[in-house]
């Protein structure tokens, strides 16, 4: 063996495992962002731990759980751990601390959801009969609001429908099909 040239020794790659926590962290992350900027905070239907802003933050804290245990030095198991709990943790705050208090601010604005009925919008997400959408429309105040909505109507709004909103809930505006009029044989 010649010592005058040493040999290479390849550099370690990085741990597959860091990889995938720190992308968890950063999708979850922008998840999480969204979710809570652009999206309805209420639970809506089902279990509120497995809505999108559940899950984004799950995969938030599991991410940031992860790399915390990785950059301890806890073993692959250590780190999982940490991961698990923490992304318990992060969803029983958001579930249980933050996301009662945004709704208890929209509860307490100036004008209520209340003031929504009576306004025309546009559909934004389309509206199946037996399922939600989104609709998009000015409040009183002139701010633009997006909402999660319903309908009893018998066929799908699609994107784009004129809608009237005729009653609000906790969760959802309930919407009714403005009739064309600029083509009366549609009417009805």
């Amino acid at each position: 063996m010649d010592h005058d040239h040493p040999v290479a020794v390849p550099a370690r790659p990085e741990d597959p495992v860091t990889a995938v926590y720190l992308a968890a962290f950063v999708v979850g992350a922008v998840a999480v962002l969204s979710a809570l900027l652009f999206a309805e905070v209420g639970s809506g239907d089902g279990m509120p731990f497995l809505s999108l802003t559940g899950l984004s933050a799950a995969v938030l804290g599991a991410g940031a759980g992860g790399l915390i245990g990785e950059w301890a030095g806890l073993p692959g198991f250590g780190s999982a751990l940490v991961a698990g709990g923490a992304a318990i943790v992060l969803v029983s705050l958001l579930q249980g601390v933050l996301l009662p208090y945004l709704r208890r601010q929209e509860a307490n604005s100036h004008r209520g959801r209340s003031s929504y009925i009576g306004l025309l919008g546009t559909v934004t997400l389309e509206v199946p009969p037996e399922g939600w959408g989104e609709v998009s429309f000015v409040d009183v105040d002139g701010n633009r609001v997006r909402s999660k909505a319903r309908s009893d109507e018998p066929a799908a709004l699609p994107k784009s429908t004129q809608v009237y909103i005729a009653d609000v809930d906790a969760d959802y505006v309930h919407v009714v099909a403005v009739p064309d009029l600029d083509h009366p044989s549609e009417r009805f």
